[in-house]
């Protein structure tokens, strides 16, 4: 504990310790807890009850069960094969052009970030597939593992996310708002990443199919639109009023569980705990992070940081505010996971984006979409690390190919900052009452 007079220092002393921390190559929520505890040890005005008080209401929320549901729901959607079946319908779309099954994987990323809303298990549950299929067809593995990467990050973006979810909890904004809000956005990326595709694979000799028939398309149009049709019935439920986020969470555990036992029969108990247990070890992964930045967001205001910060900064244009703001996300997002980066950040340019006049919809879809693109950028690059792991190869070895892909979805970030409507048509036009 030091002397009161010496209080003075002890914001500034906050991040330097954290920074410190994390170069140390201590865990992110690690670091944030220790970060706090050793605050609350040298402040004299805090006690240690005061840690324990945040962070358990860091994690008090209803919203936040639908986190551990949604990643479950993807996990039940993998053992059960059913990304599998996506990856049929799919190539039976689009098998017929050439650079088939790289199209293939972003088609396949957009559905199933519909269906699990994590990034982390579209690129392991879709990479694991693809990957060492476009190897043996013969596509570079560094062009497989890029791809594979840069379209999982259509997870957090197309609903149903659990970025979205936490961003709603952490700063009281519409999670039915900003489902709608990144179906655009996610479906531009999409299309990005596919006009890419074309560019990139006319210098590859892979090989070309020949076009579906109806009897086919319609044999695995039926079991992949079965899947497909869980963001339906999850965004329909929640915009209509239906159902929370978290009972959304329980249908599409529900869905998976009738689809895997029922329909597709090939889900057992045994792949039922198998999905469990995992969920469980990701889930406690992100959401201790969250207890972290629970506490750490609370000293952020005890220490009133962001009034300092913001003391004689006036930004008026919000166009101006979110390009300073997704500079600052995309920076974070590199070095940190993107749940205890919104905890720390979104706080902070909350209050601005406020007095900018920035819709809260824009402002948490493209906080969202900014610290999304950490995932395939290193140093953290969590995305890419798997896919990478997946392949066989360095990632840096993959980066090169990664980078074009992010330049893609950078140009996304700056149309929808530059015009809100891609944000904001869909959440006006289905609930003008709310958006």
């Amino acid at each position: 504990m030091i002397p009161m007079e010496w209080t003075f220092v002890l914001p500034w002393l906050l991040f330097a310790l954290l920074g410190v921390l994390i170069v140390a190559g201590i865990p992110i929520a690690m670091s944030l807890v220790l970060t706090a505890f050793s605050m609350i040890v040298l402040d004299p005005r805090l006690t240690t009850w005061v840690m324990f008080q945040r962070m358990y209401n860091g994690m008090d929320s209803f919203v936040l069960l639908a986190v551990p549901l949604f990643l479950l729901a993807g996990n039940l959607m993998n053992s059960a094969h059913i990304t599998d079946r996506l990856i049929t319908l799919c190539m039976r779309l689009v098998g017929h052009f050439k650079g088939a099954l790289a199209h293939v994987n972003v088609l396949v990323s957009m559905l199933f970030a519909g269906v699990s809303g994590s990034s982390t298990a579209d690129s392991a549950g879709v990479g694991t597939v693809l990957i060492p299929a476009m190897k043996r067809e013969g596509y570079p593995t560094h062009f497989a593992v890029a791809v594979t990467a840069a379209s999982s990050v259509m997870g957090i973006i197309i609903p149903p996310s659990i970025n979205m979810i936490v961003w709603g909890a952490l700063t009281n904004t519409s999670i039915a708002g900003l489902f709608l809000g990144g179906i655009l956005p996610g479906v531009m990326i999409g299309v990005a990443q596919l006009l890419l595709n074309l560019l990139y694979v006319r210098r590859y000799d892979v090989p070309v199919r020949q076009r579906a028939t109806f009897s086919e398309l319609m044999s695995s149009g039926k079991d992949g639109l079965l899947a497909a049709g869980i963001p339906i019935v999850i965004i329909g439920g929640i915009t209509l009023g239906l159902v929370t986020p978290t009972e959304a969470a329980v249908i599409a555990v529900l869905y998976a569980l009738v689809l895997g036992f029922f329909v597709y029969r090939e889900l057992t108990f045994k792949h039922v705990i198998e999905a469990s247990t995992s969920t469980v070890r990701l889930c406690s992964l992100s959401l201790f992070s969250l207890v972290g930045a629970a506490i750490f967001g609370y000293l952020i205001s005890f220490y009133q940081i962001p009034p300092k910060l913001m003391a004689g900064v006036t930004i008026s244009d919000p166009t101006t505010l979110l390009v300073i703001m997704a500079v600052v996300m995309l920076i974070i997002g590199t070095f940190m996971d993107s749940l205890p980066a919104m905890a720390i950040l979104a706080p902070i340019f909350q209050p601005l984006a406020m007095q900018a006049g920035v819709h809260p919809v824009q402002f948490g879809v493209v906080g969202v979409m900014a610290l999304g693109l950490g995932l395939i950028t290193p140093p953290y690059g969590l995305c890419l690390m798997i896919s990478a792991k997946i392949g066989g190869i360095p990632l840096l070895k993959a980066l090169g190919t990664t980078l074009l892909y992010l330049a893609m979805m950078l140009a996304v970030i700056v149309l929808l900052i530059f015009f809100p409507q891609l944000v904001l048509a869909i959440p006006r036009w289905l609930t003008p009452d709310f958006v």
